[in-house]
């Protein structure tokens, strides 16, 4: 039911969207515009009807035409509305969609099934990039682990502050034998995941996964497990890495800004009949705190500097230990 909603983009939030991240400033953006830029509820709704309206054009002709049909409707008011915002403007916006388009082929390993699901996809994540216009990107590897904005997983695990599940990425034989055995006896323990390349996060975002796994905590029965998460932050050169596997790893993205989030969503229904963490989650989207995309297996979402600010207000800083507080925060 609210796969549906989302991936049709009917939902609408009251807050920020549109445009794309930058490597670096603009310098005729002051710093705070960059990330208060505001559109009126009126626009967004009308921008996610589009959305869902070329998305179902581009099924129903087809892959012939496609790169006409998308550069005549993404000209159109309700969509150059929010893709005019973006840096570089609505033309570039359309440029990068249309290599995108080009370089398409089916992947049972993406998340975009279909070209309809790649262009509504690349259309809605337009949101995250508006709200971090402007933000400073984790370019490598190197700058996601060295980072001072980030934080360390692993340490709240152990000391049981973290109220959600991950893994990371295996990296060895004999690692990945007991992925392997565990999938084998227990398939149903957890889902089918590649796990965290880098298992660090910005701590509103940890915050942020905290409220929803205690709501959910709330709500269901005990032996219920704890959400998922498939993927946090990720460097533009590990994006480029997944490009060219054939995933939909768009570009901007909100994981290289450490501000999106993939939530596995098909293992945990089994055990969440009512849907209740896509009830959350589409609350809290059109509530203006997040943006999120139903991508099937799992659903992206990303925080609004909006929503990060109310996170301070409530001092969500005590979930993590002083030594690992980022800088300016203690």
């Amino acid at each position: 039911m609210f796969g549906l909603v989302i991936a049709a983009g009917t939902v609408h939030a009251n807050g920020r969207l549109i445009g794309a991240m930058s490597t670096s400033p603009e310098p005729d953006v002051p710093a705070r515009e960059r990330l208060t830029s505001v559109l009126c509820r009126s626009d967004l709704v009308a921008y996610r009807g589009a959305v869902a309206d070329v998305a179902e054009e581009v099924r129903i002709r087809g892959p012939r035409g496609v790169e006409e049909l998308l550069a005549e409707r993404l000209g159109e008011p309700e969509l150059r509305a929010v893709l005019s915002r973006v840096p570089g403007g609505a033309d570039a916006a359309v440029s990068s969609l249309l290599e995108d388009v080009g370089r398409f082929r089916p992947n049972p390993r993406s998340s975009a099934r279909d070209l309809p699901a790649l262009v509504r996809i690349y259309l809605l994540s337009q949101v995250d990039s508006v709200w971090w216009r402007g933000a400073p990107t984790f370019e490598t590897d190197l700058d996601v682990l060295h980072s001072k904005e980030l934080v360390d997983l692993d340490p709240l695990r152990r000391s049981g502050r973290l109220h959600f599940q991950y893994r990371a990425q295996s990296d060895g034989i004999r690692r990945r034998a007991g992925d392997w055995l565990v999938r084998r006896i227990s398939p149903g323990r957890r889902p089918h995941t590649a796990g965290l390349r880098f298992t660090r996060a910005r701590w509103e975002l940890i915050a942020l996964l905290n409220d929803l796994a205690g709501e959910l905590r709330a709500a269901l029965p005990r032996e219920t497990p704890s959400i998922w998460v498939t993927s946090l932050v990720r460097s533009v050169e590990h994006q480029n890495r997944l490009r060219a596997l054939g995933y939909a790893a768009v570009l901007p993205s909100s994981h290289c800004v450490g501000y999106g989030v993939d939530i596995e969503m098909r293992w945990f229904r089994r055990f969440d009949e009512d849907e209740r963490l896509a009830a959350l989650l589409v609350e809290r989207h059109e509530a203006g705190e997040l943006n999120v995309i139903d991508e099937g297996q799992a659903w992206h979402v990303c925080i609004s500097p909006g929503a990060c600010e109310v996170l301070a207000r409530a001092d969500h800083r005590a979930l993590i230990d002083e030594d690992q507080a980022p800088a300016g925060r203690r």
